[in-house]
């Protein structure tokens, strides 16, 4: 059987000359897979090239990014370091104040102080990381720690000072002082367990500490009397007054005026019986007048 072919004749329109194009099916079919396959190629081609170049757009996106960020670190190295220069002038500057306030050092409290995470916030030495924001929060937490706790320490002896008396009650002439002596009245050995300042009646009488007073009224002997109670120990009493200024239960300040001078109760003249008293024992009141005598 004959082979079928397929004809094409192509007539140019100018002209009286044609083409002719014989072909068979199998060929034909094969020139339009051919086509198609060259279709696909060329779309899966242009595909391709596309993502490339978002690829290549991407990466220079990436690598814009990548040099912001750098700028970005060293800045923030830059800053980092600064601030640990800050916080390492702090930390030297607490430890002094540490020293000033009376609290061991790191030094003084010995190696053994367990794990970071039980040391940082609560005084004790911290472990230095390199810099880094943990780094720098540990130290800031270590150097609060220690501020706080000098700060407590410096408002209590600011306080244990402000109770402590330290200057003399009222001015006077100091006649009779602490220790054994001939009672006045009786002739016989006695102990005197106070300080005797003679001062021209109605001479005010002032706190030597800060304090509240326990006691305002006669006590016997003494008379009039004030007892003042300092903390820290610390208890004064005042005796032979000629009048009271105060009450139970006021608060009083270091120079603050609370009586004035007298001769009530068992007195030979105008005086001021002190008692100074520390955790219940009566010391000499000299040891506390620092302005005086």
């Amino acid at each position: 059987m004959a082979r079928r072919l397929n004809t094409i004749i192509v007539v140019p329109h100018s002209k009286a000359k044609f083409y002719k194009f014989s072909f068979s099916s199998l060929t034909m079919t094969l020139a339009a897979s051919g086509v198609v396959l060259a279709v696909l190629l060329s779309i899966l081609a242009i595909a391709y090239t596309g993502s490339a170049v978002h690829r290549r757009a991407e990466l220079q996106r990436l690598k814009a990014e990548n040099r912001d960020l750098d700028q970005v670190n060293g800045q923030l190295e830059r800053t980092i370091s600064e601030v640990q220069g800050r916080l390492d002038e702090f930390e030297e500057r607490t430890t002094r104040l540490a020293l000033a306030a009376g609290l061991e050092t790191e030094s003084e409290q010995g190696a053994n102080y367990g794990s970071q995470t039980e040391r940082v916030g609560r005084g004790g030495p911290y472990d230095r990381l390199p810099d880094s924001p943990d780094s720098l929060r540990a130290q800031k937490n270590w150097i609060q720690s220690w501020l706080d706790m000098v700060e407590t320490e410096l408002e209590n002896k600011d306080l244990h000072l402000a109770s402590t008396p330290t200057i003399a009650p009222v001015m006077g002439i100091a006649t009779d002082g602490y220790g054994r002596r001939k009672d006045p009245f009786t002739g016989h050995q006695a102990f005197h367990r106070g300080l005797d300042i003679s001062a021209r009646r109605g001479t005010p009488v002032v706190s030597p500490a800060d304090g509240v007073v326990v006691f305002a009224g006669r006590d016997g002997g003494l008379g009039k009397v004030i007892r003042v109670s300092h903390g820290f120990g610390f208890k004064t009493t005042y005796g032979h007054l000629d009048r009271i200024l105060v009450e139970s239960g006021d608060e009083v300040r270091r120079g603050e005026q609370i009586g004035l001078l007298g001769s009530t109760g068992r007195s030979t003249g105008p005086h001021l019986h002190y008692e100074v008293h520390v955790d219940g024992r009566a010391v000499n009141p000299l040891y506390h007048i620092l302005n005086a005598f």
